[in-house]
């Protein structure tokens, strides 16, 4: 009689500021009638898993449901991690293309990619996340220019020098486009609107008071009316790189303005699960990282 077909289902994280406990190298929880069982790989990664699904649909929905409470229990935790997710797109490209090497031979290739598959398949762990490049110390060199080469004139630079540098320390490629076009708002002062503009908001805010409505309504409408008077943040941002970078920069600029706007307020169709998309996202980042750094160094003559 022929064996009945079970299914299992695994995924790697990574804990980028701690060790996991030798002590402890494996735990095991009940999920449902099924052993959800956490293995330390290395020093820092565990492996999630579990086994003994009917069907592969049944394991891939209980992969999905997992990655997700896994996720929001290291949250809960305050432990920064790594994951599928998280990947950059060139970490993502090594990691399947070590896995397809044990694919061939029938091998399941355990790793920090979410899948599923017949459990009595073999496993084999082929290693955690690929080395990034040798650096040069020597790269360095201008660490020693005078002091005469550097003008940092306010805060707002220092303050966008540090985030450019949390977006490159975020391997995420949404992370990274966010905190750099942030940068750039910092460097950014509003302006006034057009004083035609401002004529007709002073002429509304005057009608306020015959509005009726209750009090706190109408000073929330005054305030409203009151900001108004100020560019938005993307037309600070526009008119700067502009001034400092020329009409092609702030065309793009304000490209990728719009696509973080996409990104911060949830667009169906900017996603973090559409992998598809992440190469897009990833060069646009790194356009969007080079424009932030370009405009800081210029505003602190720094070519």
């Amino acid at each position: 009689m022929k064996d009945k077909v079970v299914f299992s289902y695994s995924f790697a994280v990574k804990l980028t500021d701690r060790s996991i406990s030798a002590q402890t190298p494996e735990a095991l929880f009940d999920l449902e009638g099924h052993v959800l069982r956490i293995l330390r790989k290395e020093d820092s990664v565990l492996l999630v898993s579990s086994d003994g699904y009917s069907s592969l649909q049944d394991a891939q929905q209980q992969l999905a449901a997992t990655l997700m409470r896994t996720k929001v229990a290291l949250l809960k935790l305050n432990i920064p991690h790594l994951d599928w997710w998280s990947f950059n797109d060139t970490q993502r490209r090594a990691t399947i293309d070590i896995g397809s090497i044990f694919d061939k031979v029938n091998i399941v290739p355990v790793s920090y990619v979410p899948q599923a598959y017949e459990t009595q398949r073999l496993q084999h762990w082929p290693g955690a996340i690929p080395a990034g490049p040798d650096f040069d110390l020597g790269a360095l060199a201008e660490i020693a220019l005078p002091d005469r080469a550097l003008r940092f004139e306010t805060l707002r630079t220092v303050e966008a020098l540090n985030v450019l540098g949390l977006a490159l320390a975020d391997t995420h490629a949404r992370s990274k486009l966010i905190l750099a076009v942030t940068a750039v708002e910092i460097l950014s002062v509003r302006g006034r609107v057009d004083s035609d503009v401002e004529g007709a908001l002073n002429a509304l805010k005057s009608k306020v008071s015959e509005i009726q409505v209750a009090d706190d309504v109408k000073r929330q409408l005054k305030m409203v009316l009151g900001d108004a008077k100020k560019e938005s943040i993307g037309t600070a941002g526009k008119r700067l790189v502009q001034k400092m970078l020329g009409d092609g920069a702030a065309e793009e600029f304000s490209e990728l303005y719009k696509l973080r706007s996409e990104l911060v307020h949830g667009n169906d169709s900017r996603l973090s699960i559409n992998i598809k998309e992440h190469s897009e996202i990833e060069r646009k980042a790194d356009r969007g990282f080079q424009l932030a750094l370009n405009l800081t160094l210029s505003l602190c003559d720094i070519g």
